[in-house]
């Protein structure tokens, strides 16, 4: 007997709906945003099979307006995991604390996480220990999983003084630096140019 179309099982299809997974990821700088990139491709490579993923990134500086902290602050209420790339402080500054307290205090009893991430420390428990503190207790009050992790960011190499380079070279320098400042207009080609 022919076996129908109707009748074969048929495995997990592309198809299947996914679970969600909203993902806020607040950063100092370039450096440590680098390092919270690293981790969201970590996440994303093990979740995208199964999960719907959702990120969303802000920057601490861009937190001083008013509009985008509350913005930020509604993604982080109802994430399912917050992730804090800084810098070693002993205290966290202000924008950081505002931002962290408003959603906190919002947060439903949803199991969610918060991991923090500390630059310029490979112990983040004893050089920022203050800090690691509030954070701690904010998760707590938010009912949140706490991991932290530090790290110390790669050196960056040192300019080479000018004064090390032949006269020429560095007679050239400015000139070169006048070219790459020089924001020239992109040529435009096509059929109606």
């Amino acid at each position: 007997m022919k076996e129908s179309i109707a009748t074969k099982k048929t495995g997990s299809s592309n198809w299947d709906p996914k679970f969600p997974f909203d993902l806020v990821v607040a950063y100092e700088d370039n450096d440590t945003r680098t390092r919270a990139l690293h981790l969201y491709d970590h996440l994303a490579q093990q979740l995208l099979d199964d999960y719907d993923f959702q990120c969303s990134w802000w920057k601490f500086d861009h937190l001083a307006n008013p509009i985008l902290q509350q913005e930020a602050a509604d993604a982080a209420v109802d994430a399912n995991m917050v992730i804090l790339s800084i810098r070693a402080h002993r205290e966290l500054p202000a924008v950081h604390k505002a931002w962290v307290e408003d959603w906190v205090s919002r947060r439903h009893h949803r199991k969610a996480a918060l991991v923090v991430m500390v630059a310029d420390t490979r112990q983040p428990e004893r050089d920022a220990a203050q800090s690691l503190a509030w954070l701690r207790n904010a998760a707590r009050l938010g009912h949140m999983d706490f991991f932290l992790h530090g790290f110390t960011l790669p050196k960056s190499q040192p300019e080479l003084p000018t004064s090390a380079l032949p006269d020429r070279v560095a007679a050239l320098l400015p000139s070169v630096q006048a070219i790459l400042s020089n924001k020239s207009p992109v040529p435009r080609w096509g059929i109606n140019e």
